[in-house]
């Protein structure tokens, strides 16, 4: 498969169109899935970005996937979206992870080369038919009897309004952005890019409730400087597998590359304790509330003051150049206090910094005003999603850019919201956490999460979510070919598997290869379910029993096969589990509802849900606080409220 060309980009693409369907706002990683599902879906798009140089721009880390967030690039590729099909072309390095726990974990983690990373995202935009890219600040969102109608932006210095039917912001850190290192502050959305000031007053306007969240990157020091005799490698793994469902491998430009181990240490521990006087962070001036899974160094060595040592990863952050990331030292200490703990690291006593790290604080938006599809319970055809929306990650916000795509485009065609429930997907996890318990800290999707993580497994993604994106039309041919002959390869796999059986006669051979009799008929399927078994080791038993049985070589049909027998039981209880869910998922809440009207109800229950508005008595039994007693007490009164309305 042929990757996007990359071509030169001009300072600034200007057009004299200014009608458009849909208008996506910021062109980072929910950015570019926003514009493109729906350009795809056949909309008028504009994406509208204050640089287009730094669209798909990587300002942290130059990682794609690990725990949960490959799970979540994985369905967004279901989808039909973008990340992880230029994910696999340019990938510098790839590894698997969560191999120690069960198949609901694993997934992988891949590095991409920082420059041409971004340059694939702007080549396929630019490229997209249906898509327009305006590189420009957008000053406000123009409203007209409670509905968008469009956006008012400067473009070459020229003030420009463009109409559309829904606006998707995707702002990111940008919104009065405030970047810190030690007591030096500036102005801006991360470091080299300016902050957006007039979104924010319309936000406020509208009645949405903004607070401050907060951030941060490492430093990056000089390949050359370190001693890799003291730090482990860890090599790619050549067989890790592509991340797109497009493809049968990855793409690499050139050889894979290796990150590099070591830890900090007591030195380090009490370097930074002398110098958090000086931490932006503990100096009282960052207001903002910082991500509680990714802490900065310094609030691990406060949080965690009884571990000796914390791990630190070296990442190379492209081919050609000398950059490192340091993973895992996220700060906002001084630049000479950062270099100084840096080399107290093993490895790291001679290191040279190249950039030093910083935190960034910003306007998020409380995304318990959004629907279940993220449009703005404040404003009608107003689309929200990505770090905006109080969550952290590249991955999280394309997941969050997809749906919101999807959503605006139905919305400007007047047609239904697509759902993303919990059952089907991580992503609808995600969502559902997002708009009914909100955040009260930067969101991380854990695998945790998911009650139902064994059906939202990495290597299933696409059998959960394409015929969703063949449905609304963002399936292509190619994809929908090669999902189909998957899933067809699945199904004659799995009904060879359970029509072919090994018999008592067969015990003599079972127990010479080290697996127990059978009292009577068993099938292969059934046999997988054994904990010492495998599908390969089952298939060798099968020959050896003389049974002939013909299964696809393709691995990831093999992978599907083995999960679903080794897992059945496991399964099937996870699936009885999700569809009681979904009955209460079924039940709508009429629109308008009054629950302060329901007397029975407690009237924290009353003031929650009247302020979350929930869809469905699914979502409001996940709101925290309702008790199950409200949830009955509801559910009685909406049947009750529908006979009496059939009766009238």
């Amino acid at each position: 498969m042929e990757p996007p060309s990359v071509k030169a980009i001009p300072p600034s693409t200007i057009t004299r169109l200014t009608e458009f369907d849909v208008i996506v706002v910021g062109a980072g990683h929910a950015g570019i899935e926003a514009a493109l599902a729906s350009a795809r879906l056949g909309l008028r798009t504009a994406c509208v970005t204050l640089r287009l140089d730094r669209i798909g721009h990587l300002p942290c880390n130059c990682s794609i996937g690990g725990p949960a967030k490959g799970h979540i690039a994985r369905e967004v590729d279901a989808l039909g979206g973008q990340m992880a099909v230029t994910t696999d072309y340019a990938l510098t390095h790839i590894r698997r992870v969560g191999t120690g726990k069960g198949p609901a974990v694993q997934t992988v983690r891949a590095h991409v080369c920082k420059t041409l990373y971004p340059e694939m995202m702007r080549a396929v935009l630019t490229a997209e038919p249906n898509l327009t890219v305006i590189e420009g600040m957008v000053e406000t969102v123009l409203v007209a009897a409670g509905r968008v109608t469009g956006i008012r932006a400067t473009v070459d210095d020229e003030v420009r309004e463009l109409s559309c039917r829904s606006v998707v912001l995707t702002t990111g850190t940008f919104l009065n952005g405030l970047c810190h290192e030690g007591q030096k502050k500036t102005v801006a959305a991360r470091m080299g890019d300016q902050a957006s000031v007039g979104i924010s007053p319309f936000l406020l306007d509208i009645g949405v409730r903004l607070r401050r969240f907060k951030t941060g990157t490492t430093p990056r020091i000089r390949l050359s400087t370190i001693d890799f005799n003291l730090t482990p490698p860890l090599e790619s793994e050549l067989d890790a597998g592509p991340v797109s469902f497009l493809h049968d491998r990855t793409y690499p430009r050139y050889n894979l590359l290796p990150c590099w181990q070591t830890r900090t240490n007591s030195t380090t521990h009490a370097l930074i304790q002398e110098n958090l006087h000086q931490s932006a962070m503990y100096s009282g001036q960052i207001e903002g509330v910082g991500p509680r899974y990714c802490p900065s160094i310094e609030d691990k060595i406060v949080r965690f003051a009884d571990k000796d040592s914390h791990p630190i990863f070296l990442e190379q952050e492209e081919w050609h150049t000398e950059s490192v990331y340091v993973q895992g030292v996220s700060t906002s200490l001084p630049a000479d206090v950062q270099i100084a703990l840096l080399q107290t690291i093993p490895g790291l006593a001679n290191m040279e910094m190249l950039r030093p790290g910083y935190a960034v604080e910003y306007d998020m938006a409380d995304p318990l005003q959004l629907t279940r599809h993220l449009m703005s319970r404040q404003l009608d055809g107003l689309f929200l999603a990505g770090q905006l929306n109080g969550t952290s990650g590249y991955e999280e916000a394309a997941g969050q850019g997809i749906v919101a795509g999807i959503n605006a485009g139905q919305w400007a065609r007047e047609e239904e919201p697509v759902d993303f429930p919990r059952d089907n997907s991580f992503i609808g996890v995600m969502i559902d956490d997002l708009v009914t318990k909100g955040v009260e800290d930067p969101y991380r999707m854990l695998t945790a999460r998911a009650e139902h993580r064994l059906l939202l497994r990495h290597d299933n993604a696409d059998q959960r979510l394409t015929p969703v994106a063949r449905a609304i039309g963002l399936c292509g041919e190619d994809r929908w070919r090669r999902f189909s002959e998957k899933s067809e390869a699945i199904e004659l796999g799995r009904f060879a598997l359970d029509s072919t059986f090994l018999m008592p006669v067969h015990n003599e051979i079972l127990t010479a290869n080290g697996t127990a009799e059978v009292p009577g008929k068993l099938s292969l399927f059934d046999l997988l379910k054994r904990p010492e078994m495998n599908l390969e080791r089952a298939l060798d038993l099968a020959g050896k029993c003389g049974l002939s049985i013909e299964l696809s070589p393709e691995s990831q049909v093999r992978e599907q096969l083995e999960l679903a027998g080794s897992y059945d039981g496991y399964i099937q209880k996870q699936q009885k589990l999700a569809e009681q869910s979904k009955r209460l998922e079924e039940v709508r809440i009429p629109v308008g509802f009054d629950f302060m009207a329901m007397t029975s109800l407690s009237y924290e229950s009353k003031e929650k849900m009247s302020r979350i508005r929930p869809a469905t008595v699914g979502q409001a039994s996940r709101i925290p606080g309702v008790r199950p007693s409200d949830i009955a007490l509801l559910i009685g009164h909406i049947r009750y409220s529908r006979k009496s309305h059939a009766t009238v």
